[in-house]
């Protein structure tokens, strides 16, 4: 979490800040998905509430992002889903499509090392260039 309170904070881009304040929001959403699924796999009672809380307070924390990268009627549907689903199948296809729009920003991609090809070496050294 980022402290807002340190010194050292103010030398720090806001767009750095921000990019951390997305990743602890989307962590908190993971965590309450954990603890949902963990009371309903022991049988015991399981509450949304807190993932539907959580979702909701990562889609405010990227609502702008969304709104230019999604087409309009997509994003449309998922700001009302968001504000109103309460089905546990809905809640995971939006955190699925939420997932895939950061990783489309490369801010939760980490498959993005390129692979060296050792037997094309001047094509590669090419590409390079």
């Amino acid at each position: 979490m980022v402290d807002f309170n340190n010194e050292t904070t103010v030398g720090i881009p806001a767009g750095d800040i921000v990019r951390v304040l997305i990743l602890q929001r989307r962590n908190d959403l993971i965590e309450s998905l954990e603890h949902y699924r963990k009371e309903k796999y022991v049988g015991g009672f399981s509450d949304l509430s807190i993932v539907r809380a959580r979702l909701l307070s990562l889609f405010i924390e990227i609502q702008g992002m969304l709104k230019r990268r999604l087409k309009e009627e997509i994003y449309n549907k998922l700001k009302l889903e968001v504000f109103t689903s309460i089905k546990e199948d809905d809640l995971f296809r939006m955190v699925f499509e939420i997932n895939e729009t950061l990783d489309s920003i490369h801010l939760t991609k980490i498959d993005n090392k390129v692979v060296y090809d050792r037997k094309r070496v001047e094509i590669e050294n090419k590409e390079k260039i």
